[in-house]
């Protein structure tokens, strides 16, 4: 009785063991890129009353592009891929985004243009929790 019990034990270590070994070997990777509760100015944001709508958007801009003065109704997450942007604001600040950061843009956030200030063309990705109906960005005036 206690050799088929220890047997037992033995395979099923066996199988445990084996079970992590499958599982470190996944072909699934997640790797969470980013996260913020709050914008570049340290805000709080909120999303649009309505019918929600998710919106996903890659954009390029070329060497001295620069996408005009704006702003944004409903937050936004943007991930810069390639190169980079500089956002630079009416007051004179401006922040540059290279490869690889993420940042939160929302409603609070001064009207802004953003412009390829490097040597390659720039690309990014941007994720837009809206709604139906609610522009993604609002040229300034």
């Amino acid at each position: 009785m206690l050799k088929k019990l220890l047997i037992a034990m033995a395979c099923s270590l066996i199988l445990f063991t084996d079970g992590i070994a499958m599982a470190a070997k996944s072909p699934v990777d997640v790797q969470e890129v980013f996260t913020s509760a709050k914008t570049i100015e340290g805000d709080t944001f909120s999303y649009p009353k309505g019918i929600a709508e998710m919106r996903l958007y890659r954009i390029q801009v070329e060497v001295n592009g620069e996408i005009p003065l704006h702003s944004h109704p409903a937050p936004l997450t943007g991930h810069m891929e390639a190169g980079q942007l500089t956002l630079k604001k009416d007051s004179g600040k401006s922040q540059t985004f290279r490869e690889g950061d993420s940042f939160v843009l929302a409603s609070k956030t001064p009207p802004h243009t953003m412009g390829n200030t490097g040597n390659k063309t720039a690309a990014m990705w941007v994720s837009v929790a809206s709604a139906e109906g609610v522009p993604t960005l609002i040229p300034a005036k």
